[in-house]
């Protein structure tokens, strides 16, 4: 097999919940697919970052949009339709592991707040856990929100032994502005079973875990 096959495989494995053995099928998928085919995905990968931008507030990934100026022209936004939303509830702060989760949740229904993208979640044995999620960024975010009236963050993580540990750390790393501000940190409540990602559960069980968080 020539180096591009193996350097295909390579990135493919890099994508979430994916091995060896699929990353190669994905790569024999796409050498059975038409030279036009391929020329339309790639040009889609391309043009996917001039589409997505991701929010500044929440972090979030959305298709941006041009909006105007007072000039009279038009320029991208750089905040996303729900922090840009002025009839959120600035009380409340999700904080969620990825886009997917903040999808699923959003999709029920049941929560008015802002959110944030933490980017990811942090394994038991890391030794930096500060380069797992968006630290800075999730400080600063709580920093804004608590001068317009913030009384709660909500740990809105996966009910797995390293969402449990991420949910720990973060408490830790809150503690001084949720005291400085009066804020509590609440997390999900166990209507979400253990094992269990936020991204999979349904309407009804995020709904519960939201009502009875602690």
């Amino acid at each position: 097999m020539t180096g591009s096959f193996h350097r295909l495989s390579d990135l493919f494995m890099h994508f979430p919940g994916i091995g060896a053995r699929q990353a190669r099928r994905f790569v024999y998928h796409l050498l059975a697919l038409s030279p036009a085919e391929r020329a339309e995905l790639a040009r889609l990968v391309t043009d996917l970052g001039r589409d997505i931008a991701q929010c500044s507030a929440c972090q979030r990934y959305f298709i941006r949009h041009r909006s105007p100026t007072r000039r009279g022209g038009s320029d991208f936004k750089d905040l996303c339709d729900l922090c840009s939303d002025e009839d959120r509830d600035t009380t409340q702060l999700l904080l969620i592991e990825k886009d997917a989760d903040l999808e699923n949740v959003r999709k029920t229904g049941a929560y008015q707040g802002h959110y944030f993208v933490l980017g990811g979640s942090i394994p038991i044995l890391e030794k930096n856990p500060e380069l797992r999620i968006r630290e800075a960024l999730l400080l600063a975010r709580v920093e804004a929100l608590a001068r317009e009236g913030l009384s709660e963050t909500i740990l809105a993580l996966s009910a797995t032994p390293q969402g449990d540990h991420t949910g720990e750390y973060l408490r830790l790393l809150l503690e001084p502005l949720a005291k400085k501000h009066h804020i509590r940190i609440t997390a999900l409540g166990r209507g979400l079973s253990t094992g269990t990602e936020l991204e999979y559960s349904d309407d009804e069980t995020i709904q519960e875990a939201l009502k009875h968080r602690e």
